[in-house]
């Protein structure tokens, strides 16, 4: 696992551009790349919702260590919102982000380059919609991005 605090994020944005995937990294990394100090490990993001773009993700994040994903179908991203994918980066693919898609969300993503690695995630107002949940840490990601808007 990479040890660097960015690591597991540009390794599997890097495996994910390398295949062009369509992908938007959502949950704490997003709030992370939008200034709000959050802890995480785990890299959530939302795929564009075609069978193209389901195999080309698979064949990305087939890529790290364990292999894990290599054992997905894209049936397994039409039949499941959320896909975990548990490597040497654990890795929650989603066709939403509570009630945000990728297309939605895709003309307001904001990107960013870090160490040479682009990365698309989720706008100010896209994440807060997406943090519109029961879930108690989305409660308190949610106060906070309000807060970004004051």
């Amino acid at each position: 696992m990479p040890t660097e605090p960015h690591g597991p994020l540009l390794k599997v944005c890097s495996l994910l551009n390398a295949e062009s995937a369509e992908y938007i990294v959502v949950g704490a990394w997003a709030l992370i790349l939008n200034n709000v100090i959050r802890a995480t490990e785990d890299v959530d993001i939302l795929i564009a919702e075609n069978a193209g773009n389901y195999l080309k993700v698979i064949k990305a994040l087939s890529r790290l260590e364990d292999g894990a994903a290599a054992e997905l179908k894209p049936e397994d991203f039409e039949n499941n919102v959320v896909v975990k994918i548990a490597d040497e980066v654990e890795v929650d693919v989603s066709r939403r982000a509570w009630s945000v898609t990728f297309g939605e969300a895709a003309p307001n993503a904001q990107r960013a380059s870090v160490d040479g690695i682009e990365i698309p995630y989720l706008s100010v107002a896209d994440l807060i919609r997406s943090k519109q949940t029961q879930r108690d840490q989305d409660r308190i990601d949610l106060e906070m991005l309000l807060r970004l808007q004051k």
